[in-house]
């Protein structure tokens, strides 16, 4: 089959198209040709001729610069993989077309854009979710089991510098718990130079030196639980900041991969989350602790996949399941709720000020 020529319909496997070539779009694509049973791409769209073109050749996938193109080859859902100016307006389109969206994060980034949005799914009653991908995480699942084990007891506070915005107020909501009542978010930003060492294309040899831009944050969830941010960009990429988790519960605590609590017995344990990888791969087959299985990879290791490609098919199955009529990957009040509290907290950064929830639409 020409790479330019639309996939032939195939039984029981999920169908989805993409909206967008660049970066993010290629974890879709490598997940499709990684679970081949499981996914399949039935085209991407992208912004010109020529590059539909290139891409198709590159990746051996049906590409257009026509949405039009991409609807015919019909998919189940449609996942927007551009700009974040653009999001919510192809988001709206697909939606008001009648074809379910898996929006990329975030769904937007300012709250008027975020009501018009959904407003635009309420009238519509096109099934739109958001593709976040951290909770599905392996470690984050692992240390989840833990806490619905009651290892921690109660919890009541999240300390993240791991990942920004958005994903790290999803992960405290993955935590802590859904919240309904109010929540005081303070915040502050500080730029500090540091020596550039990475980023999305690896290593960056040289000691040539830029700036990082911490934000710093807290979050007081109105039954008394807390949530605390610290993260800067860099540290996704860099070779000399790390990232870090610490979960409190009454019973003890998880940071990172040790977990400190009373066991059975009522006296302390410290332990670690042991995780297993296959050796041909490399790809995490399954993690323990103290010999008990608290997670196993469900896509299988036969095939190389990182943390976040496992994360990204997760996000896949799940709505595929959506779609057709399972339970939702990621509520959309939720969705909306975690896009508008990062907007607050970014909001309050700006000012060095204090900020709080109001009822929105989705509430």
């Amino acid at each position: 089959m020409n790479a330019m020529e639309p996939c032939k319909k195939r039984e029981n496997r999920i169908r989805f198209g993409i909206i967008g070539s660049g970066w993010r779009a290629l974890f879709y694509v490598r997940a499709a040709k990684a679970l081949p049973e499981r996914f399949e791409l039935t085209g991407v769209v992208c912004h010109t001729k020529d590059k539909a073109q290139a891409f198709a050749a590159e990746h051996g996938v049906f590409a257009s610069a026509s949405l039009e193109e991409l609807l015919k080859t019909q998919p189940e859902f449609v996942i927007c993989c551009v700009n974040k100016d653009s999001m919510a307006g192809i988001a709206a389109r697909l939606m008001e077309a009648g074809m379910p969206v898996l929006c990329e994060t975030p769904l937007a980034t300012h709250i008027g854009t975020l009501r018009e949005l959904y407003a635009v799914q309420r009238r519509t009653g096109t099934l739109l979710e958001l593709a976040e991908q951290y909770f599905l995480y392996p470690t984050h699942q692992a240390r989840r089991a833990l806490i619905d084990a009651g290892m921690l007891g109660h919890v009541t506070g999240c300390q993240l510098s791991m990942v920004h915005d958005y994903h790290a107020v999803s992960l405290f909501r993955f935590y802590l718990g859904d919240e309904n009542g109010r929540v005081d978010i303070r915040a502050n930003r500080q730029a500090f130079p540091i020596l550039i060492t990475g980023g999305r294309e690896g290593y960056v040899p040289g000691r040539k030196t830029g700036e990082e831009t911490r934000v710093m944050a807290q979050f007081a969830y109105a039954d008394g639980r807390l949530a605390a941010y610290d993260f800067a960009g860099t540290q996704y990429h860099s070779a000399i900041r790390s990232s870090h988790i610490r979960i409190l519960g009454t019973r003890g605590e998880i940071f990172d991969r040790e977990v400190r609590c009373l066991g059975e017995d009522g006296r302390p344990l410290h332990a670690g989350l042991t995780i297993s990888r296959d050796a041909m791969t490399g790809t995490l087959r399954a993690i323990d602790f103290e010999g008990r299985r608290v997670y196993q990879n469900p896509f299988g290791w036969e095939v190389p996949l990182s943390e976040e490609d496992i994360a990204v098919c997760g996000v896949l199955e799940r709505m595929g399941g959506s779609v057709r009529g399972g339970r939702r990957h990621y509520p959309l009040a939720h969705a909306f709720r975690d896009a508008y509290m990062a907007c607050l907290m970014q909001g309050a950064a700006e000012e060095d000020g204090r900020i709080h929830t109001v009822d929105m639409d989705w509430d």
